[in-house]
């Protein structure tokens, strides 16, 4: 009987497999769904559509963008992280960690597959058009006297993303950002839309997102947290100009899948990523729209990753959000 049981167990795992085997040496042979954790109209939305179109030019098959911005994003990359792995749900990762410390999931490096990174975008803070501050040095001294006196849009979970960029800012200050009022959102879009309309004072989010509504006329940028002012905004002073020693900060893109994924899957999707990445439309594409290039690989972004739970930890403590 044990004999018996031994070769049945044996028997099921090889079959097993053999199907997944099988299963991903097929991939894909229908659709695929491609996790947006955040609305539409946003800079991982729109990345997100250029990457899908040329995915689907290379495989065959549509990679269909689905948003998932609900609690911050929480709900797309919470989405991502269950999916099965078998290649059929991948989606763009961007910074993570903050909702695993703040106790709104259990997420880590280890929930997902890496495939490649494609982005780095700096934040940059922004005000309405008509905002009576012209300066970054102007909003943080209004902060320094009363922290509380300022609404401040996140573009997301607070503090996280966009604004734990300028956290730190804050933190070097010597402002208390424990008592500062920060306001959450579903994303830069929506955070864009909420300074727009006064519901807050200052927003954190990136300067290709905010382009619309800056060419519009409706929103104006005092500074972005980038090491030299950027090319295709060669106009906004960076916070170290108005600040010293402000520290750069911003967001990453990349793409990913659940933990798990097969590994010949992973090696056509980022073998597919680099090529997409080194494409003259993708980079005319991304340059255009003033959206930060950065490749990693796999590993290259397994590191980022690590590198970047640990320095979203360092942040949260200070600001007093974890213990």
């Amino acid at each position: 009987m044990k004999k018996l049981l031994t070769f049945t167990m044996a028997s099921v795992m090889a079959a097993g497999m053999a199907v997944s085997s099988a299963v991903a040496s097929d991939w894909p042979n229908r659709p695929v769904t491609l996790i947006v954790a955040a609305g539409a109209g946003g800079g991982t939305d729109a990345t997100a559509r250029w990457l899908a179109a040329d995915l689907e030019q290379k495989f065959g098959q549509p990679f269909n963008v689905v948003n998932r911005a609900e609690g911050g994003g929480i709900a797309g990359i919470t989405e991502l992280a269950n999916a099965t792995p078998d290649g059929y749900t991948i989606g763009i990762l961007f910074n993570y960690a903050p909702f695993r410390l703040l106790g709104m999931g259990d997420l880590s490096s280890e929930s997902y597959t890496p495939i490649a990174q494609y982005n780095f975008d700096y934040a940059a803070i922004h005000v309405k058009a008509d905002s009576d501050f012209k300066s970054l040095d102007e909003v943080i001294g209004k902060l320094k006297e009363d922290p509380q006196s300022l609404a401040i849009g996140c573009g997301a979970v607070c503090p996280s993303s966009w604004s734990s960029a300028f956290s730190k800012v804050l933190i070097d200050n010597d402002i208390d950002i424990k008592v500062m009022r920060w306001v959450p959102s579903a994303g830069a879009a929506a955070g864009l839309q909420e300074l727009v309309a006064g519901g807050v004072d200052v927003l954190t989010a990136s300067l290709p997102e905010a382009a619309g509504l800056m060419d519009a006329g409706e929103v104006r940028p005092l500074a972005v947290l980038a090491p030299e002012r950027l090319s295709a905004f060669p106009d906004v002073p960076t916070a170290g100009e108005q600040v010293p020693d402000a520290a750069p900060g911003g967001v990453f893109r990349a793409l990913a899948g659940p933990a798990g994924l097969p590994e010949d899957i992973v090696d056509q999707l980022e073998t597919a990523m680099k090529e997409i990445y080194d494409s003259e439309q993708f980079q005319k594409n991304m340059s255009e729209r003033g959206f930060g290039l950065r490749y990693a690989d796999r590993e290259g972004l397994k590191e980022w990753m690590k590198t970047h739970e640990a320095d979203t930890e360092t942040v949260l403590r200070a600001a007093g959000a974890i213990q």
